[in-house]
This record gives C-alpha cells, structure tokens and sequence, in this order.
C-alpha cells in the first residue's frame, strides 16, 4: 500500500526492517478506531467517511444526488465488479478474506501485513477495522461473506489466482534486484498476463488496486514507484541513480533470479550464512540471528557503509563483537550487491535471459 510513514531521515540503525517494521505497526495501531469493526461496512460508515473512501478510486462509484442513492450506487458497484476484484486481491488480502469466511466474519490481526491488507480492504469497502476483545480486529462485509463462497471456488478464480502468484513472485524477484520499480509496465504485463485481456479503465483498475495492495508505493519526482520493503529512503536511492544518469535493471542469471523471488541471491547466501552462525549467542535475547543478519544484508543493499553496520551490529550485540563476527560481516559487505550501484560489489557481470527481459 501506499507508504505512510516517512523513513527518509531516519538514522540508519532506524531503517533496519526490525525498526522499520515496528514502526509501522505503531501506525497501524494508532490509525484504527477503539469501536468494534461493523457488519455491514457502506451501510454503517458516516457518510465523510464513505465519501473519502469512494474518493481513494478502489471502486468506481458514479455520483449520487443524495445520501441514500450513494450507498445504494456503492453497494451496486461493490457488487457488481465482487468476481474480478475478488480474483485480483493480493496475496495478504485472499488469505486475510479466507480466515474471515472460516470464521464469524471477523480475524484478529497479529503482523504489519495482515494490518495492511485490511486497510486495503478497507478502500475496497469489504471490510472494517477496529478492536474487538481489546484486539486490533478486521470484519468482513455481511453481503460479502453470502456471496464470495461460491466466487472464490470458481476454475476461473483458481486459474487467475495461479497466474497472480507467478506474477507476484517475479514482481518481488525484481523488486529485491533493484529496489524499486516504475509501476506502468507492471501494469501492462498484470493486464496481460494475469488478466488476459486489452486496456481499459476497468481491467487499468483492477491492476492498479492490485499492485498498490500487493506492494509498498509511493510517487517520486511524478512517477508511481513500486518499493521493496526494505527500502528506507526511495527519493535518495532515485535522486543518486538519476545523478548516474538513469536506471536499468541489472542483467540476472536464471539461478539469481529464482533466489531473488525467495528474497537472496545465491551470491549472498554463503556470506548470510555465515554472519548468521557467528552471531549466535552474541546477540541480545530478544533477537534471532537469521533475522538480524538479514536486516544486515538489506542495509548493504541501500548502501551502508562497512562503519554504518559495525554500528547497527554494536546496538544488537550484548558482548563485545569477536574477529569472527568481524570477518563475517566483512564478507557480507563484500558479497552483497547494492541498489545504489547494482552488482558492483559482486566484481562481475552477467548475461542478459530471456525470462527476465519479459519485465523490462
């Protein structure tokens, strides 16, 4: 979804994904009404609220002369385009839609994702938000949880939602080699590849909802960028690219792009590994090395220097670092590709496949 919190001059022990993650669940948290989430969500929101939610542009609702027509023509449209918004939701949104049909129309939300995916939700006027049994709580649509078990065991919505996992692994695959995207070609290839169909406003929304559901976005210098996760400061990274004079994707073998869908190359994972065993028992309790490593790994990936991590490294340690840990994350910087200079730290290149040139 769209970033909604700043990260752009934060000290780097602050972009770290434990901070940055925790972050942005205090906004979840502060950004949810103390009510228990409604049943019936375009009937029972006042009509300010409905009327801002309408106006985010998940739903094409024409305009109505009063009140009462506009919930009817929201309800109406809802409705009318459940199947195809239904097999174009994102991963987190399916599952999150999944757990309230099982259960009473509500699901208690426990991580940043599932937290998201409910607001986005939200914009699709499916669903509520707010605490329920002192718990952040999102609650289904009542029309909703009548009419989408028999749209999502469709062979129709099977195979789209087939296709919409293949496209969602290669879109992080790509995000995690360069750490942003332009969203337009995206769009075309969602449009299609997943949908197999032409433009048009209806399957560009559709597209649209479902890459700003699926993955972090912001707009940066007039453009819709699509954000890996972890990326901090997206203005920075663009601004020193454009100072390089433009960006490409960096060229990938197959075996490296199949690495980066599952999140690190097999260039890196060695020197992962590594730091990940030295930090065992040198961390503080409440940390898990694979995890810190990780967080590491993506500060490299932003361009941290090698002082930057011996900082960040010193906040998670509880004992002094050995030389061990030292080589270790010497290694790490070493090993692993930046963003802001891509594949300069690796000391070689590598050919254009096929199977990547499809998106780009």
């Amino acid at each position: 979804m769209k970033r909604y919190i700043d990260f752009q001059e934060e000290s780097w022990p602050d972009r770290a994904r434990a901070q940055m993650q925790a972050a942005r669940w205090e906004a979840c948290l502060n950004g949810i009404s103390s009510q228990a989430p409604c049943a019936g969500v375009i009937d029972a929101y006042s009509i300010d609220l409905l009327t801002e939610l309408i106006d985010e542009g998940w739903v094409n609702v024409p305009h109505a002369p009063s009140n009462m027509l506009l919930r009817r023509a929201a309800r109406r449209q809802v409705m009318g385009t459940l199947k195809d918004d239904a097999d174009c939701l994102s991963l987190q949104e399916h599952t999150l839609v999944e757990r309230m049909l099982i259960g009473d129309g509500r699901v208690f939300l426990g991580t940043v994702s599932e937290f998201e995916a409910a607001f986005t939700l939200k914009r699709r006027l499916w669903c509520d938000v707010g605490v329920f049994q002192e718990r952040p709580c999102c609650r289904l649509d009542g029309a909703l949880i009548q009419a989408l078990p028999e749209i999502l065991t469709r062979a129709c919505h099977m195979e789209r939602r087939s296709r919409i996992f293949v496209f969602d692994g290669m879109m992080h695959g790509l995000l995690y080699l360069s750490g942003f995207l332009d969203d337009r070609l995206p769009k075309q290839r969602f449009i299609e590849e997943v949908l197999q169909t032409r433009h048009t406003p209806e399957t560009e929304r559709l597209a649209r909802n479902y890459l700003e559901a699926a993955f972090d976005c912001t707009a940066v210098a007039g453009c819709n960028l699509l954000l890996h996760e972890d990326l901090a400061a997206p203005e920075s990274l663009v601004g020193t690219l454009a100072s390089q004079g433009g960006f490409q994707l960096p060229s990938v073998t197959p075996n490296q792009l199949a690495g980066s869908m599952n999140g690190i190359l097999p260039e890196e994972l060695p020197a992962h590994q590594k730091l990940s065993l030295a930090l065992r028992g040198a961390l503080r309790p409440e940390l898990d090395p694979e995890e810190a490593a990780g967080d590491l790994r993506m500060l490299l990936k932003q361009g941290a220097t090698l002082e930057v991590l011996h900082d960040v490294m010193a906040g998670m340690l509880c004992v002094l670092p050995t030389a061990h840990i030292e080589n270790a994350l010497l290694e790490m910087s070493v090993r692993t590709p930046r963003w802001i200079a891509p594949w300069s730290a690796v000391g070689r290149h590598f050919s254009v496949r096929r199977n990547v040139g499809r998106l780009h």
